[in-house]
């Protein structure tokens, strides 16, 4: 009896598993033929029988019903793209439950648009701003009809009555007429502007304690809105943008309020802001390669008093570089950032010939006369130097002058966009500076994207020093490449002129050149293929060295963790090194 009911038991395994390898096979394989691109996905993806392939196989009715549907699902697809005759040739080969489904496309010709009327029409009909948003449409004449692009027109219409202060735009007419049997569209487009309305007063409510509050008269700095100017949604995206980089408010809410529009179409503004807490710390572990271990603690006093004072102080302790500073920063103007800046500062740091430690104070105004920040400043620096058997100790007094602009498709994670900046300053002999010196930097960096996931990177470095005597230059003033930032296959701050021991001491000039190109492959894991160059000598056009390598990316909140494996080429190098850093932005 337990052999027969052993028997019954593996002849039910069986049964079920030859049941569930039925289902298992029970599907549609859907072939489309013909078309390529972006027609070729539409179609797959409006296929309703290649949607419901996997649980379909075994219901004979279903899938017949749905190749048959196929033939109109192809040509409702292909209309966005302009084609309203494709020829069809579906095909269907199997039986119960594996089927092949082919269908052979041809699209036919393309049907053009002959004919385009686009205009505004009300209160704005003769307004420029928008007759000049008319010139460059994406829908073109001529060209193949694409309803993307007739959805882009419609878009760049509205939105520019929008921008414009038009806030109850609406369409008089929108049709897109296609021939089919000519191959012929006339795409027309009227849009009714309705009245013009304009910005009635800005009033701002600080919700909080009286001792968390910031003067008015300080916040007004920063409004850049006037009742009378014409109401536009970009404006009010700016204000909150420019409130929120403060830093003294941990939410900025902006409301238009519509409902207390006066006769003039005069809508007011309220701006509500909630204060952040008035003192922040901040503590880090971590290790980078031209660093090794370090750790990090800074504190940051947002709002000394009411006009809105601040107070940084940053301290970093690693292998290599010690820093301790202290901001003081009084705002002015009317743009985030700009402010009266007091510091002082100590850091020593071993180089390879070496160590140097320095100490300095000074004061830098900060402003930004339109896209460009411009940043003037005036800095005492005492330095004592240790050059192998030498020790250079140095006194300068150094006014300067930077200045420096980011252009980015994305603050954090740029794909496209770049930077650039720019930075002279120097000192004279005997005015409280122990030798006179000129010198000059200039860094530009810039993102390109070959597609949604792979971009070039390059970075372009230059600097020179016109000095009275280079044995008085302190290291922090001269000039030299290598790590994470610079050539990568070789140590940091390696790539220089050597003195007779062989140890690195700086030059005068300096030129370093990298190529990158990045593919994100998976999510948020990507991988780079990269070539640096760079040289320092005491001559224009110092020699080159070269470093090639491959690195990971993987891409986090606060920007891009980077694992490089970098070679040297110059033949006095050997091995491989690795450099372990967080590129954010530009």
């Amino acid at each position: 009896m337990i052999s027969t009911r052993r028997r019954r038991i593996a002849t039910a395994i069986a049964a079920l598993m030859s049941l569930l390898a039925a289902v298992a096979a029970a599907e549609v394989r859907v072939k489309v033929e013909g078309l390529e691109d972006a027609e070729r996905e539409n179609v797959e993806a409006r296929l309703g029988i290649r949607a419901r392939a996997a649980d379909i196989g075994e219901n004979e009715a279903l899938v017949m019903r749905l190749h048959r549907q196929a033939t109109s699902d192809i040509e409702s697809a292909l209309q966005p793209f302009g084609y309203y005759s494709p020829k069809v040739d579906a095909q269907i080969e199997g039986s119960v439950p594996d089927w092949t489904a082919r269908y052979r496309i041809d699209p036919g010709p393309p049907t053009r648009v002959t004919a385009i009327d686009t205009r505004f029409v009300g209160e704005g009909a003769d307004f420029e701003a928008l007759e000049r948003r008319l010139r460059w449409i994406p829908l073109k004449l001529d060209e193949k009809l694409d309803h993307a692009r007739y959805e882009a027109t419609k878009k760049r219409m509205a939105d520019a009555a929008l921008a414009n202060g038009f806030l109850d735009a609406s369409w008089a007419r929108s049709e897109l007429r296609v021939n089919p049997d000519t191959q012929q569209a006339r795409a027309i487009l009227h849009l009714d502007t309705g009245p013009r309305y304009f910005f009635g007063e800005v009033s701002v409510t600080q919700e909080g304690e009286d001792d968390r509050l910031i003067d008015p008269d300080v916040i007004e700095r920063y409004l850049h809105i006037q009742p009378g100017d014409p109401f536009e949604a970009q404006a009010l995206v700016d204000l909150q943008f420019r409130l929120s980089d403060l830093g003294y408010f941990q939410s900025v809410d902006i409301q238009p309020q519509r409902d207390l529009v006066d006769a003039e179409k005069h809508i007011p503004v309220q701006v509500t802001t909630e204060p952040r807490a008035r003192t922040r710390y901040d503590f880090g572990v971590g290790y980078g390669t031209d660093t090794g271990a370090r750790l990090s603690v800074a504190s940051d006093w947002r709002r000394l008093n009411r006009r809105g004072h601040t107070l940084n102080s940053d301290f970093r302790l690693s292998e290599i570089k010690n820093t301790l500073g202290t901001t003081y920063r009084i705002p002015l103007g009317g743009e985030a950032g700009e402010s009266l800046s007091f510091t002082a500062a100590t850091e020593t740091e071993k180089l390879e010939a070496g160590d140097t430690a320095k100490y300095v104070v000074g004061t830098s105004l900060d402003r930004t006369p339109g896209d460009w920040k411009r940043r003037l400043y005036l800095e005492f620096t005492h330095e004592e130097s240790d050059f192998g058997d030498s020790t250079t100790r140095a006194d300068l007094l150094t006014p300067g002058v930077s200045i420096n602009r980011t252009r980015a498709d994305d603050p954090i994670h740029t794909q496209r966009g770049w930077y650039a900046f720019f930075d002279v300053h120097g000192a004279v002999n005997n005015v409280l500076s122990t030798t006179s010196f000129v010198q000059g930097r200039v860094l530009l960096r810039g993102h390109y994207p070959l597609d949604r996931s792979t971009r070039l990177i390059g970075r372009i470095e230059f600097g020179y020093s016109l000095v009275e005597s280079f044995g008085e230059l302190p290291a922090s003033q001269r000039f030299y490449a290598g790590g994470d930032q610079s050539v990568r296959g070789y140590k940091y701050q390696s790539i220089g002129p050597r003195d007779a021991d062989g140890n690195v001491i700086g030059g005068r000039f300096l030129n370093v050149y990298s190529g990158e190109i990045e593919h994100r492959f998976w999510n948020n894991l990507g991988a780079a293929l990269f070539v640096d160059a760079g040289g320092v000598g005491n001559r224009p056009g110092p020699d080159l060295l070269l470093g090639v390598g491959a690195g990971l990316r993987y891409r986090v909140p606060i920007g891009s963790l980077q694992l490089d494996l970098a070679h040297p080429l110059d033949d006095d190098e050997t091995g491989i090194r690795v450099h372990i850093g967080v590129r954010v932005g530009v």
